[in-house]
């Protein structure tokens, strides 16, 4: 208790010392501080994992061209327009950029089409730890410089693949002369980076793939060298307290706003405050030490709406939580045991009553906005009785009277001891208690396992869980589901946490990924969702509305990208 005063007074002076740092008159080049309640773990798009890293990447190292936050349509950023896109054979289609004149670097150099020739190469290194990014990077066939103008180039991507635009320059891009400046990466080709295999690089090659990839994904290019041709550099990082972002001076983008809305960055300083606990952050928003706050239980949310000084907004962030199964524990993998979880859930009352009904039921991983969603499916009802049916039927009993539920798999007892993995959030130790609760009435044993959010991570990318509350986020591009999903991805190292692989499923995203045409692609989508929710490989539970606070002289425009907002486009209201 007393380490957690003292914890709370250091805060506290902490941010009355910020607070009391010069603001204008209003309006624009004005201090925002967001309220986070953990840090990134890195600030690297290739190595980093955390939404937060993302959001905050973006305003560094931002992407050719990115979403709107308003029309959900893909708008310039770093490119002039976005072009047609031109078909060179049966298998492979382009598209031609050229950079907006004068978009530099931060230390004043060209961006260039080397830069994401080097990109790109850095992501097909073969000896990258992160192979979701590699996997997507494989659909980009090659890139074409214009010999006479460094500004402009042609990228070809496959054909066939969905995300061919968004793969044509949706990602960060990286200074090739900061991060690669001996030039390791230049000669190695893309299409060599896509094919080859490691038998066929020679061990002198092989080698300095794994020597640049060591480099490229050390400490420090995750917390120190970051630098790229956004608005906003990297100002300090004082870990667990703040990271603190400064707007460059006389940014190549300023003035361009007009014709380029994704550009604009009003604040001059942006700082992310860490701060994990709900009553110090409330406590800060009300003393005016920090402006905007996200992540607020829904009663605390409802509770500061007799504040005239607050704002409030409540944007449907696509964004949804779940529970993550394990296919490989031989518990998890029977389909009886999943189902039963699932009906073991109140999730009308949880979010009745914990989250003050800002929230909406879900099927599965597919928003319910999309054109492919399927609405035939009807979320799973809260049912006891029928999952303790379930569970009887498939063999489960109470052998040796323990009071927990029992049943021989390959010829071995297994109790019905479930270790449920929680992170720190509150509505994931809600969502755990209650699940613990209802499946110790019929027999089920619900071990909950709180870890800190960087050692959840570390479990889950390990494989080294049963059940784990999870949290996802949902994209306006089509969804591809097959880092997720596909059986190639369950390995170490890949993004299928689960574990769970079908050749159905395989097929199905194979559809997803080629279909010739929209209606084809529905339907793979569709009977997609359909086996998901048959065999519940995961358990869905809801999409939130996100819960935004901030000071009602701010002007700021929600959107449905997350996390609800957009942090170069808020502004102080003049006075």
């Amino acid at each position: 208790m007393i380490k957690e005063i003292r914890a709370i007074l250091f805060l506290l002076v902490a941010l009355a010392v910020l607070s009391s740092c010069n603001r204008e008159a209003g309006g624009e080049g004005e201090m925002l501080r967001i309220r986070v309640t953990e840090e990134p773990d890195c600030l690297h798009p290739v190595v980093s994992q955390s939404s937060l890293a993302t959001q905050i990447e973006q305003l560094i190292m931002p992407p050719l061209f990115e979403y709107h936050p308003d029309k959900l349509e893909l708008s310039p950023l770093l490119v002039q327009s976005l072009s047609d896109p031109i078909q060179v054979n049966d298998s492979t289609i382009a598209y031609d950029y050229q950079m907006i004149k004068g978009v530099v670097w931060e230390d004043g150099k060209p961006v260039t089409a080397a830069d994401i020739v080097y990109t790109i190469k850095a992501a097909l290194n073969p000896l990258l730890k992160n192979a979701t990014w590699r996997g997507y990077f494989k659909n980009i066939v090659d890139v074409y410089p214009d010999p006479a103008n460094p500004a402009k180039f042609r990228i070809a991507v496959k054909r066939d693949y969905m995300l061919s635009r968004e793969m044509s320059g949706n990602y960060c891009i990286y200074p090739e002369h900061i991060y690669d400046p001996a030039g390791a990466m230049r000669v190695y080709s893309i299409p060599d980076l896509i094919h080859r295999d490691s038998a066929s690089w020679g061990k002198q090659a092989w080698d300095s793939l794994g020597s640049y990839a060591a480099r490229y994904q050390s400490e420090n290019y995750c917390r120190k060298l970051i630098t790229g041709c956004g608005p906003y550099r990297l100002l300090s990082w004082d870990a667990g307290n703040r990271i603190v972002l400064q707007k460059k001076k006389d940014w190549w983008g300023d003035g361009l706003e007009k014709d380029y809305p994704l550009l604009t960055s009003y604040p001059s300083t942006i700082e992310y405050l860490v701060i994990p606990e709900e009553a110090s952050a409330v406590l800060a928003l009300k003393n005016k030490q920090v402006d905007l706050v996200t992540g607020l239980s829904a009663g605390q949310f409802e509770a500061l709406k007799s504040n005239s000084d607050l704002a409030f907004s409540t944007p449907a962030v696509m964004q949804y939580y779940y529970l993550e199964v394990n296919h490989r524990n031989p518990v998890m993998k029977r389909k009886e045991v999943r189902k039963a979880i699932a009906r073991l859930l109140d999730m009308d009352k949880f979010i009745a009553t914990q989250l003050n009904g800002l929230a909406r039921r879900i099927v599965g991983p597919v928003p319910p906005g999309k054109a492919y969603y399927h609405d035939g499916l009807k979320p799973v009802q809260f049912d006891p009785a029928e999952a303790a049916s379930l569970l009887k039927a498939a063999g489960w009993i109470d052998s040796n009277a323990d009071g927990t539920l029992d049943c021989m798999i390959d010829g071995k007892r297994f109790e019905l001891v479930i270790q449920l993995s929680v992170s720190g959030k509150e509505t994931g130790k809600n969502l755990a208690i209650l699940l613990a609760e209802e499946a110790a009435r019929i027999g089920m044993k619900m071990e909950l396992i709180s870890k800190e959010t960087a050692v959840f991570m570390k479990d889950l990318n390990e494989f080294n869980f049963e059940l784990a509350t999870m949290a996802a986020r949902q994209s306006p591009s089509l969804w591809d589901p097959f880092q997720a999903w596909h059986s190639s991805q369950a390995r170490p190292g890949g993004f299928n946490k689960s574990g769970y692989a079908s050749p159905l499923v395989d097929s199905l995203i194979a559809a997803i990924r080629t279909a010739p045409s929209e209606d084809l692609r529905t339907q793979a989508y569709r009977a997609f969702q359909q086996h998901l929710y048959d065999e519940q490989v995961q358990i869905y539970l809801f999409s939130p509305l996100e819960k935004i606070v901030y000071r009602s002289d701010l002007e700021l425009n929600p959107t449905t990208r997350r996390p609800g907002y957009t942090e170069g486009m808020i502004r102080f209201k003049t006075k």
